[in-house]
């Protein structure tokens, strides 16, 4: 009995301590894997933020996809203080902050850390309108009718002072034409355009220089709206109907259409030439 428990006491001991260098072997392992994530953790950090990491200036930005804004332009218009950190940056900050300037459908920021720099990837909005305005001219000192920019489908204004790249492309210039302070009338742009695109009669110019009477010129003449009002659209179906007033009045006879009550249009006319009397045969 005595050997056997002797035996057995051993087995125990032998047990326990293969036991506790196992326990010992596997909290080495946790504590070593802890220190590996924390200096792995620990490096990335200051790997990223070291002062190499920012944007100095915006020649650092690379601009993708613009056709009718230079590079330059967009840059120009970047709501970012410089230097900038790439970690810091606020990509949707600078996403709203662009769109609110300029006419662009979708806007994608890519942050690069090696080298750092930025890079953004715009799809333009082609503008629909090319805004006039009065202007003091500096050399004769009187008002005079100049182009002041451009407007989109939504009502984003643009200044002369962009679209250095549609100024060489002529062709994609917008044909309509809009007279007027862009302030009166940006806050209905969406709506009026939205409209006014749906429109069967030809439009050229929309002249809103006086808010009160909004005059269209369209391939049928001048056409008298009044006010911008929530009557437009009847204006428009009822100026649709008028298409045809060609064949029952001469274009060239026409002053003006009247629709500032839709209810009851009207045309003004021309007077038309008087006839000379035929000398009398003697």
């Amino acid at each position: 009995m005595t050997a056997k428990t002797s035996i057995s006491t051993t087995k125990l001991k032998n047990r326990r301590d293969e036991l506790k260098n196992k326990r010992r072997w596997r909290d080495s392992v946790s504590v070593i894997r802890s220190l590996l994530i924390m200096s792995f953790t620990g490096g990335i950090f200051w790997f990223l933020t070291l002062p190499n990491w920012v944007i100095k200036d915006s020649q650092q930005i690379k601009i993708q996809g613009n056709n009718l804004l230079t590079d330059n332009e967009i840059r120009g218009l970047i709501p970012l203080k410089y230097p900038q950190s790439l970690l810091k940056l606020s990509v949707i900050d600078l996403t709203q902050g662009l769109q609110k300037k300029v006419p662009l459908a979708n806007v994608v920021v890519i942050r690069e850390l090696l080298p750092p720099n930025l890079t953004i990837k715009v799809t333009e909005k082609k503008p629909v309108a090319i805004a006039f305005a009065m202007e003091i001219s500096p050399k004769t000192k009187k008002a005079e009718l100049k182009q002041v920019g451009y407007i989109d489908a939504d009502g984003v204004f643009v200044s002369n002072e962009l679209y250095q790249n549609l100024a060489k492309q002529p062709e994609l210039k917008p044909s309509l034409k809009i007279l007027g302070i862009p302030q009166t009338y940006l806050a209905y742009w969406a709506d009026f355009y939205s409209l006014l695109n749906q429109s069967a009669v030809k439009i050229n110019e929309i002249d809103w220089q006086n808010p009160t009477n909004i005059i269209l010129t369209t391939e049928l003449g001048k056409v008298y709206l009044g006010p911008y009002t929530s009557k437009f659209s009847q204006q428009l179906m009822i100026l649709e109907k008028l298409k045809n007033i060609g064949g029952k009045i001469p274009k060239e006879r026409i002053i003006y259409i009247d629709l500032t009550d839709p209810e009851m249009p009207s045309v003004k006319e021309k007077e038309p030439p008087k006839k000379e009397n035929k000398d009398k045969k003697n």
